[in-house]
């Protein structure tokens, strides 16, 4: 009779669940992505992120801004604009990784 393999029990990374509840959020990695060029007022993102509602955009906008991905400053005499922290574009090397590989997949 053969032995019988004992295999170990699979557990989830710790560290990648956590970032998972804030990037695996449906267009937060796009809004992180919008905000590398610059600073920008909420119509200027809704705008330029095709297909999301107003509301879906305040609730992801609050979601990064709980984070400490992002910052909504109001800077006087212009209109509140959102920017990414310091923590935010750290996470740009590796959302643009994944650009990559989905224009990759697209291309093959």
């Amino acid at each position: 009779m053969a032995a019988r393999t004992t295999l170990a029990p699979l557990t989830a990374d710790a560290d990648l669940t956590a970032a998972f509840e804030v990037l695996g959020q449906k267009w937060n990695g796009i809004i992180l992505h919008t905000l590398a060029t610059r600073p920008a007022r909420f119509g200027e993102l809704c705008t330029a992120i095709d297909r999301i509602s107003v509301k879906m955009l305040a609730d992801r906008l609050r979601e990064l801004l709980d984070a400490g991905l992002i910052t909504h400053d109001r800077l006087p005499p212009g209109p509140a604009t959102y920017t990414l922290t310091t923590d935010g574009r750290a996470l740009l090397p590796a959302l643009e990784w994944i650009r990559s590989w989905s224009q990759r997949r697209r291309t093959t």
